[in-house]
């Protein structure tokens, strides 16, 4: 049910994972980094100047260290990483000092362009030499979880959590990745453990209700969505999800109200809100206006299965049989069951 929501204050760090209650935790590391690894320097020309002199370096004398290690640094931000990654190899062939920072270093280029296993071999380099390097073991964690070892991820995070034990976003990607795994008693825990260093961190009460609803324990569930929306009145997802508990309890009224308040607070176009607010619609006789949010939903989103059912049976209801039909095998066509059901059971 959930749309893109960037957690801010953490994003240069290991970066949120959101869950969904209607399925899988979708986990969400936001694009790959693009913080410069020179940060010293202000102004793309800057970089180049210094690629220059560094260059004039190198000409005199190619085993330079200190050049050979500036240089790749330098190439890394400029997006040049196979030749970045040879500068730093070179750097550490001539025994640099500093293999600390080359092997993060030299790690970055590698995850910024994907390489993973290579990434992961570097940034486990810091760690042999200084076992409490965080950047490195945060990085380690992300590379887990782009290749899906979710189990080793959480073992990354692990390690965090014994070098950092104060840092709430280790607990709360730990508790996202135990959702992800079906242990939510541990997801849970973490959730809370992450709340106990940081109170108002609306989205760990709103994954933690995610995980409360999935042990259908809907009060506490109910009362976390509650709570995220009073930290953070904007939060999307939290209505979404508050206005769900509304549905499942049958107050209609409550439930259109809590789907409205997501569509408004939402960004981009929520198709799990205009969907649910739809059904609601459908439920209490507006069948206009589950129409038009309906066809809003497949106007940006005309590959979301779901939608298709939810017209298909306003279609229904509206006595247009051939149109519903035609929405229920079109979902069926999309792979949602559901309508492969439909369609056998009430179109042939």
């Amino acid at each position: 049910m959930n749309t893109l929501y960037f957690f801010k204050l953490f994003t240069l760090l290991f970066l949120v994972t959101f869950c969904s209650t209607n399925s899988c935790c979708f986990s969400q590391i936001t694009d790959y980094p693009t913080t410069s690894v020179t940060t010293h320097l202000n102004k793309k020309d800057d970089k180049y100047r210094m690629l220059f002199t560094v260059n004039n370096v190198l000409q005199k004398d190619k085993n330079n260290k200190d050049a050979l290690f500036t240089r790749g640094k330098l190439k890394c931000d400029m997006g040049a990483y196979k030749s970045a990654q040879s500068d730093f190899t070179k750097a550490l062939h001539l025994d640099h000092k500093k293999k600390i920072d080359i092997f993060y270093h030299r790690g970055i280029s590698y995850y910024l362009e994907k390489d993973f296993l290579n990434a992961i071999a570097d940034f486990d380099s810091v760690i042999h030499l200084q076992p409490k390097h965080i950047d490195a073991l945060w990085r380690k964690a992300q590379c887990y979880y782009y290749i899906g070892a979710n189990a080793l991820t959480i073992d990354a995070l692990d390690e965090i959590t014994v070098a950092n034990p104060e840092s709430p976003i280790t607990w709360h990607d730990m508790g996202t990745l135990y959702y992800k795994n079906h242990n939510f008693n541990k997801a849970k825990d973490c959730f809370t453990k992450a709340l106990i260093l940081a109170p108002h961190m609306s989205v760990c009460y709103n994954h933690r209700g995610i995980v409360y609803e999935a042990m259908k324990n809907y009060s506490m569930a109910f009362d976390d969505f509650n709570r995220a929306i009073f930290y953070d009145s904007t939060y999307a997802d939290a209505y979404n999800n508050r206005g769900l508990i509304y549905l499942n309890y049958e107050d209609y009224q409550q439930a259109e109200q809590d789907f409205t308040s997501s569509i408004e607070h939402d960004q981009f176009e929520p198709k799990e809100a205009l969907n649910n607010r739809a059904v609601t619609r459908y439920i209490l006789g507006d069948y206009d206006g589950s129409m038009t949010d309906i066809n809003r939903l497949l106007d940006h989103y005309p590959y979301f299965a779901k939608a298709y059912i939810t017209r298909g049976n306003i279609k229904e209801r509206k006595h247009d049989d051939n149109g519903a039909c035609s929405d229920w095998n079109k979902a069926a066509e999309l792979g949602d069951l559901q309508g492969e059901e439909y369609t056998q059971k009430t179109c042939q």
